[in-house]
């Protein structure tokens, strides 16, 4: 008897004290404001799938809700964490682009969180839950998921991976001589064009380990779409695509990857194209991870044809 009551009274003082850290705020601040946040958030939103959600369940935190893709008669799509997470308990609140406030705000949630486009949303979504907006675009991946861990309670969690990723961009820097030498370009391709754009962290990745690119690369521009007569401009020692396999992206490249001016490509034709699945390699501290794994592996750990003075004879790495 005397030890049922010892276990209710002690039942009783953990739920206290976790109902008074439910309740329990503090000040958060970045370069996007200041906000009152909770402690231990209960019910996180995240406005962004790609980017937040993915980050949140990599840290142990399954968000309430969250944007993602959805199509008519279709099961919801949250890129970065569909295939790889079970994403059952979360909801769906419309797109990034243009979240649903009324469903936000039917799920009573305690934080929700986006990027720096939202900020025009913020005053509605403000009067739902505090709102913190995180500089994925403006700092990179390694700043917004200190930001984001730090929010919801995991910095120990965070302070693992990025110990893991500067390991392997300590491996890359012993294994390769003047990776400067090397040049890289991400892209993303679509039916009639590409963008200068690396997903998955994989521009973070290149600068960390210091390789190099084509001028072209140096003049372009991450926001504007170029078609394929500009493809030759971006010829490089080493070519990086990315597809969506949930939405059917690599059946609706095909035609522009068989077209002569990509098959005459260097790399496409030396073997050196990398074209890598976009829903394992999110904008996250993970997808920095398996983008730097991937480069160690094609780069770091083989031999790369490289060209010389822009023509297309070979030398080894």
């Amino acid at each position: 008897m005397k030890i049922r009551i010892v276990f209710v009274a002690l039942l009783c003082l953990l739920t206290g004290a976790a109902a008074s850290l439910a309740g329990e705020t503090r000040r958060f601040a970045n370069q996007f404001g200041t906000a009152e946040v909770p402690v231990a958030p209960r019910c996180v939103v995240s406005l962004h799938d790609f980017s937040l959600t993915t980050q949140l369940l990599e840290l142990g935190i399954t968000p309430c809700g969250s944007s993602g893709r959805k199509r008519l008669f279709d099961e919801t799509i949250f890129r970065g964490a569909s295939q790889r997470y079970d994403t059952s308990a979360i909801r769906y609140v419309g797109t990034h682009q243009a979240p649903d406030i009324e469903t936000i705000a039917a799920l009573k949630p305690d934080l929700i969180v986006g990027l720096s486009y939202h900020k025009g949303l913020r005053g509605k979504l403000s009067s739902i839950a505090p709102v913190v907006l995180l500089p994925v675009r403006e700092k990179g991946i390694m700043v917004y998921a200190e930001q984001l861990a730090d929010l919801v309670g995991k910095s120990a969690r965070y302070l693992e991976l990025q110990k893991e990723y500067r390991s392997l961009a300590g491996e890359f820097a012993k294994r390769v001589d003047d990776p400067d030498t090397i040049t890289v370009t991400p892209m993303e391709i679509y039916r009639d064009g590409f963008r200068i754009i690396g997903r998955g962290g994989m521009e973070q990745v290149i600068a960390d380990f210091g390789l190099g690119h084509v001028p072209a690369f140096n003049n372009s521009s991450r926001d504007i779409p170029y078609s394929l007569e500009r493809l030759s401009d971006f010829d490089s020692d080493v070519i990086i695509d990315t597809y969506e396999e949930m939405l059917g992206e690599e059946a609706e490249t095909k035609a522009f990857r068989s077209t002569a001016q990509w098959q005459n490509l260097f790399a496409v034709r030396n073997r050196q194209f990398l074209y890598f699945n976009r829903s394992r390699y999110g904008e996250t501290m993970n997808g920095l991870i398996g983008s730097a794994t991937l480069l160690l592996s094609h780069i770091g750990e083989r031999k790369i044809l490289k060209q010389i003075d822009g023509n297309t004879s070979p030398q080894h790495n």
